[in-house]
This record gives structure tokens, C-alpha cells and sequence, in this order.
């Protein structure tokens, strides 16, 4: 009758070998390079066309007469207290509201 003791090793010594295996490097060909960031495109906001907007309702209408005059694609409204994402966005303006609901700060990001 064999003995139970190398058939035990076997496995132990093929999972520990096998952890020693290299892993081949990412393929850095397969990563699209980042867009470049045009400073001449309508992408530009500039929130200090917008300081009007500040004691005003957020209002559907209010956002894109803000969103125009600023030059921003899009608007993003910041409720009081509520959690955001950091990222920053070129074309993207910030309407910041107060416990009142109403917008207390406009920048861009």
C-alpha cells in the first residue's frame, strides 16, 4: 500500500510552484490614450458669467439661461450637504444650493 504522505506533498508542491509563475506585464498598446483637452473648445465655463444666478431658484429654465452664458455643456446641480464626485470637468457648471434650496455659489469643474 503506498504511502499517504507523498501523495499529500504532491499537490502542496504543484500549488507552491505554480505561485512562483511569472505574470506577463499589461499590454501598454492596449490602453487609448487620454483625449487631449482643447482650451479653445465650446467646452470652456466661465461661472463668472453666471454670478446673476446666485439667490435664485434652480429651475429647469434658470439652469439653462446659467449653462449658456456660461459656455458649459452641462450643469450640475449641488444640493446643501450632499455628497460629490471630485472629478474635474471642463465644461461643466456647478450650481451650489443652500439649506433653503436655493443657489448660493456657481463655478466651474
Amino acid at each position: 500500500m503506498a504511502k499517504p504522505i507523498p501523495l499529500l506533498v504532491a499537490p502542496a508542491l504543484a500549488l507552491a510552484l505554480s505561485a512562483c509563475a511569472q505574470v506577463p506585464a499589461p499590454d501598454s498598446a492596449a490602453a487609448p490614450p487620454a483625449p487631449a483637452v482643447d482650451a479653445t473648445s465650446s467646452a470652456h465655463c466661465d461661472a463668472g458669467k453666471v454670478a446673476d444666478a446666485v439667490g435664485q431658484l434652480p429651475t429647469p429654465e434658470t439652469q439653462e439661461r446659467a449653462r449658456t452664458a456660461a459656455g458649459a455643456e452641462i450643469v450640475r446641480v449641488l444640493r446643501h450637504n450632499q455628497p460629490i464626485t471630485k472629478e474635474f470637468r471642463v465644461g461643466r457648471l456647478n450650481l451650489v444650493l443652500d439649506a433653503e434650496g436655493k443657489i448660493a455659489s456657481v463655478n466651474c469643474s
